[in-house]
């Protein structure tokens, strides 16, 4: 089994004039994603690994997340593949993926993240928020398998006032 799991980065701040790579959360995102991991805890204390964009709101989103999960840091992987707003590109990326893994969270941006999820679930969604998540468990033992596979199970976060 394979279990993949995308996190939008939280809210981030456009009040300092910096690329968009360099970006930070703002206090509300900050907040956000605290409860996020709070509310969410058990669901991510299952990941091997957690692959994240190099963005800083989403270097800051999953610090964030694993600290209060009380998560030990190597288990971050910062990816430059990652900093993309193409679902073709993460895909490329999930391609990728070590076999020896089977739950992973990767951390990201939209559109890609929204697209992705639009791609393996009969609900469409308009837009992954902030701080959200969806997760994808596929009968496979290859993550190179999982773009032709339905998913046997989907979740997220999306209602949750967290």
């Amino acid at each position: 089994m394979k279990t993949i799991t995308f996190l939008r980065h939280s809210k981030s701040s456009w009040d300092l004039n910096v690329s968009d790579i360099d970006r930070p959360l703002n206090e509300f995102g900050i907040e956000k994603i605290k409860k996020v991991a709070v509310s969410c805890k058990e669901h991510f204390l299952n990941s091997e690994i957690i692959y994240t964009s190099s963005a800083n709101r989403a270097t800051h989103t999953c610090s964030i997340l694993t600290r209060y999960l009380d998560v030990k840091f190597d288990r971050i992987r910062i990816c430059r593949d990652l900093y993309t707003f193409d679902f073709n590109e993460v895909f490329k990326f999930v391609n990728k993926i070590d076999n020896r893994y089977s739950n992973v969270v990767l951390v990201g941006h939209n559109p890609a993240f929204t697209d992705i999820s639009n791609y393996f679930s009969e609900n469409k969604i308009l837009n992954l928020p902030t701080a959200r998540w969806f997760s994808l468990k596929f009968d496979s033992t290859s993550w190179s398998d999982i773009l032709d596979l339905k998913p046997i199970f989907y979740a997220n976060n999306l209602k949750s006032e967290s």
